[in-house]
């Protein structure tokens, strides 16, 4: 596999909020708008966390991505100074701000078990329209949960989150009976 193309941009609120950043609507708005602009796939996950938008392209989009989104909130009567955006051009890039957003997550239960729920469900729901997307964040999600499971204080928090997310994988990418089949190998490693 060649040079990753996946970048990211991550936007959050500056003051934590049980609510979205921005509604439904505008949330397929937005992915309208992005999807035609970039001219690949584009995959917007909305959760109470964030609004978080990965897409491949060869180019920085995140002018783009940010203005779009700043465009939306103008017409909430929010301005830019609520939020905070970080955009990621880099695999690397992208994978320590996973491992840093896990982390952070790992120290808040409840979030994370809502996020990562929220977060799965919005998966599942697109899987077969962003399935390049997906399957690449599923690869460098593995190689970031992996890695925390290797230092003990994460491994316990984290454990669950990775059995769900390689289920939801298995279960979206495979034909049934070789779906039985890894889930069978991978039950019969766990007893030994």
């Amino acid at each position: 596999m060649g040079a990753s193309l996946l970048k990211a941009v991550f936007i959050s609120s500056k003051r934590y909020k049980k609510q979205l950043l921005i509604k439904h609507e505008e949330v397929s708005i937005l992915h309208s708008f992005l999807k035609k602009t970039i001219k690949n796939e584009v995959l917007i996950i909305n959760t109470n966390l964030g609004l978080d938008v990965y897409y491949q392209s060869s180019s920085d989009c995140s002018a783009i991505i940010k203005n779009s989104f700043l465009l939306i909130i103008s017409k909430n009567d929010k301005s830019a100074s609520e939020y905070r955006i970080l955009a990621f051009n880099s695999i690397d890039n992208l994978r320590n701000a996973m491992r840093y957003s896990f982390i952070r997550l790992c120290s808040m239960p409840l979030i994370f078990k809502s996020h990562t729920k929220s977060m799965l469900h919005q998966l599942n729901n697109r899987f077969n329209e962003h399935t390049k997307i997906i399957k690449e964040l599923f690869i460098v999600w593995q190689e970031v949960l992996n890695n925390l499971c290797q230092e003990e204080i994460y491994a316990l928090k984290i454990k669950h989150f990775q059995v769900t997310l390689r289920s939801f994988f298995i279960e979206n990418n495979y034909n049934p009976l070789l779906k039985q089949l890894i889930k069978d190998s991978t039950s019969s490693l766990r007893c030994n």
